[in-house]
């Protein structure tokens, strides 16, 4: 294996990685030099690509050849906005949408009704950490239970709420259509909220469920 097929297969796998939010190993990469890999007989550099594909479950026929599940021809990767949670605007109080970076990510992940936001509180983990990537999907059904690619049965999920004053928090509720949504975290200051039913309960506003996270663990 020539080193410009090396180089191809790195490429590769640094694309796939950022699909999947895997920032800081896409970093680690960036550090490896041509020598390095230059260095690896053909098995040695196979097992460490596979390595990676493993760990992140990407798709080694794409990494390898370019084929495969991580690359259909109609799904492009896209640089998509990823938005602060503790903005808010300074006459409401609600949360105010503020890009701070971009990742790369499939369309089959971020669709027009989803958006990407960095956790910035460790009161989900260790389920959620701190610095994770979150997709919250904003459809109806998606929020009130009735999404029928789930389970019917009632499940204590994450969902992204807008708290006047503080921004977008996530907090793990039940998921059910009419069921009553009881704050579960780390953070007491947000007791004053501690029942939520339906989408809008005092000053607490449901945005949407997370359904998809990428975090180190």
């Amino acid at each position: 294996m020539g080193q410009e097929a090396r180089d191809s297969i790195l490429a590769r796998l640094k694309t796939a990685l950022r699909t999947r939010g895997a920032k800081d190993a896409v970093d680690r990469l960036d550090l490896i030099t041509c020598a390095l890999t230059t260095e690896m007989d053909a098995a040695a550099f196979y097992a460490w690509v596979m390595r990676y594909c493993r760990e992140y479950d990407l798709d080694p026929d794409w990494v390898f050849d370019g084929k495969g599940r991580d690359a259909p021809p109609d799904c492009p990767v896209a640089m998509t906005p990823v938005f602060a949670m503790s903005s808010t605007h300074p006459r409401t109080g609600r949360w105010l949408l503020r890009e701070i970076e971009r990742i790369a990510l499939a369309p089959r992940i971020v669709g027009p009704s989803r958006f990407v936001i960095r956790m910035d509180s460790p009161a989900l983990e260790p389920r959620i950490r701190k610095g994770a990537y979150l997709v919250v999907d904003t459809r109806r059904d998606a929020v009130d239970g009735t999404d029928a690619a789930l389970p019917t049965r009632e499940e204590t999920v994450p969902f992204a709420m807008d708290i006047q004053g503080k921004g977008l928090v996530v907090r793990m509720l039940p998921y059910g259509q009419g069921a009553d949504r009881k704050i579960a975290g780390k953070d007491d200051s947000l007791a004053v909220e501690d029942v939520v039913t339906g989408d809008i309960a005092g000053h607490a506003r449901i945005v949407g469920r997370v359904v998809w996270v990428a975090q180190t663990l």
